[in-house]
């Protein structure tokens, strides 16, 4: 019974590590193959990638303005994904520089998008080919209470007063006139040929005049300066704006950028109303808006739709012509008129514009 018993055990104990020795092999053979279900497995090593800096900005930069430091800085970026030509990867190579456009923040700096110093305005870029910009002097009534803004289309007016002027002279009508002395016995001594008596009085030019009632000619003078003709005609169907005011203003605001908000006590700034507009127009039309300027002809803009863009042909107006368009008669001369008399056109004063009378 003792030797049955100890074979028995040795069997178990020959069995026992059998099976050590097949979950060892299967634990080996398990690592081998990617280790166990559910385990988690190291992450292969990779090389270091190569990388480059580029440069962007850190703020929003307007267009045209100036590239300072603080304004751009440098963050890595893959160099086998740098493609030659794009990217700036040296900041000390834009300082100076100008933006071509808005640049928000964040932007990445590529060449196309910087203007060297000295390469002309920015302006200049917005102007279509084969046309050029001329600024004319606006105020709230020639430039639509200054709604005018980039982009929007307008038609020019001008209007001019017309005289008479003596064609060899080139001065306006009529002339003036001395006194001449006759040829002949004038007084002491005789005189043989005309002269002037007093230089100095000088007279309208006038014209002869036959009065029925007199049975004679009279010499009538005007009674006052001749009286200048006013006309009104389209210069300019169409044209494009291009700024309101002055650029360096234009430049220096920072439209995107709210405005603070002034605290209890500070006093808010007045916005400067524009004293000029740039308008895109065409060579010939530049050239006539500078002799109209010179010529001091008035200029007016009449706003139009962006999207009517067909030729508007006008009359000029004159005096005539309202009379004629609008079916205004002449006012007949009668026997009565309005009392007090009446020599110039003014609208009544609102009770809120009358200035009070101080009491004494």
């Amino acid at each position: 019974m003792a030797g049955r018993t100890r074979r028995g055990g040795l069997l178990i104990i020959i069995v026992a590590l059998i099976l050590l020795l097949l979950v060892g092999a299967a634990y080996v053979w398990l690592q081998m193959q990617g280790g166990l279900p559910g385990q988690a497995q190291p992450l292969p090593t990779q090389a270091p990638q190569d990388m480059v800096d580029i440069v962007i900005t850190t703020q929003f930069i307007a267009r045209g303005s100036e590239i300072v430091e603080g304004a751009v800085t440098t963050i890595p970026y893959p160099r086998d994904k740098l493609v030659a030509g794009t990217f700036i990867t040296d900041p000390q190579t834009v300082y100076g520089k100008r933006a071509k456009y808005d640049l928000e923040r964040g932007i990445p700096l590529t060449p196309g998008a910087l203007l060297e110093p000295g390469a002309g305005s920015v302006v200049s870029f917005d102007i279509p080919k084969e046309y050029v910009a001329l600024s004319v002097p606006i105020s709230s009534l020639t430039s639509v209470s200054y709604a005018l803004q980039p982009g929007d289309h307008v038609m020019v007016i001008g209007c001019m007063l017309l005289v008479d002027v003596d064609q060899q002279f080139q001065s306006k009508l009529p002339n003036k006139l001395p006194q001449v002395i006759k040829p002949g016995l004038v007084n002491e001594p005789e005189s043989l040929t005309p002269g002037f008596l007093d230089s100095s009085t000088l007279t309208d030019q006038g014209r002869a005049e036959f009065d029925p009632t007199l049975n004679q000619p009279l010499y009538a003078v005007p009674s006052e300066s001749q009286r200048p003709r006013l006309v009104c005609q389209t210069i300019i169907q169409d044209a494009v704006v291009l700024r309101m005011g002055e650029v360096i203003q234009a430049q220096a605001s920072t439209a995107q950028q709210p405005a603070p908000t002034p605290q209890p006590g500070e006093t808010v700034p007045t916005i400067t109303a524009p004293s000029a507009v740039t308008l895109v127009v065409s060579p010939e039309d530049a050239v006539i808006l500078n002799f109209m300027m010179l010529e001091g002809i008035k200029i007016n803009l009449a706003l139009r739709n962006p999207t009517d863009t067909k030729p508007i042909v006008t009359d000029a107006v004159t005096l005539q012509y309202l009379m004629d368009q609008k079916n205004i008669p002449l006012p007949a001369k009668l026997p009565y008129a309005v009392e007090p008399r009446v020599d110039q056109l003014e609208f009544p004063k609102l009770q809120s514009e009358v200035t009070p009378t101080p009491m004494p």
